[in-house]
């Protein structure tokens, strides 16, 4: 089925999203790169989320944080942000969605970490060039669940040298996680999007089952 526009409440406010009801239990969720600088669910690493996880017939939802497009409030410094995808969690949740899997694209990914602090359980994530590079990240750790990282080779914002500093200050979690590099790309996947949908596939292929009506 075709996504649906949805208002999610959080606190005062209603988040616009888009929603896709899947085929069962499972969904995903999607979380825009960073709303000062342009970001929001319309954004091409987002779409290319949302087509990848929805071949494997799960639910699916991105959303705008608050203060983007059409939504009240303002720009929450990452703790309004995590309100709010704890909201869209709650959602996907009174929608029978059992099991849940996380993506964030950038800022997206750090506001995914935070919420992880504040008790989110996931499938798995998603963390599409977190960066390292320009948000504080200390503190934020991995859980032990399946988690994908990628990253451009030429990404300003997460180099390959700050990931790998990054990463082995993580808890061991031997198997759990996979980091992918594309070659050429940098922090924003212009003409690399089907290279990250690959990827994205591969990487659940080997974890999860399709559930395709």
């Amino acid at each position: 089925m075709p996504e649906m526009p949805v208002k999610i409440p959080s606190g005062s406010i209603d988040l616009e999203a888009r929603y896709e009801i899947g085929n069962g239990t499972g969904a995903a969720l999607i979380c825009h790169p960073h709303p000062l600088y342009g970001g929001s669910m319309e954004n091409n690493v987002v779409l290319t989320l949302q087509g990848a996880l929805s071949l494997w017939g799960w639910g699916t939802l991105r959303f705008n944080f608050r203060g983007v497009g059409g939504i009240g409030g303002r720009h929450g410094n990452g703790h309004g942000e995590v309100e709010d995808l704890l909201a869209a969690v709650a959602f996907l949740r009174g929608k029978g969605h059992e099991t849940l899997h996380v993506a964030g694209y950038s800022y997206g990914a750090w506001i995914v970490l935070k919420a992880v602090l504040e008790g989110l359980h996931a499938a798995s994530l998603l963390l599409v060039s977190p960066p390292l590079d320009f948000m504080d990240f200390s503190g934020l750790q991995l859980p032990s669940t399946p988690c994908l990282i990628t990253l451009g080779e030429q990404d300003d914002y997460c180099r390959q040298e700050s990931l790998q500093e990054w990463l082995e200050k993580q808890p061991d979690t031997a198997g759990m996680r996979d980091v992918a590099v594309f070659p050429g790309g940098d922090h924003f996947y212009w003409g690399v999007e089907r290279d990250l949908s690959l990827k994205v596939g591969a990487f659940l292929s080997g974890r999860f089952r399709r559930n395709v009506g």
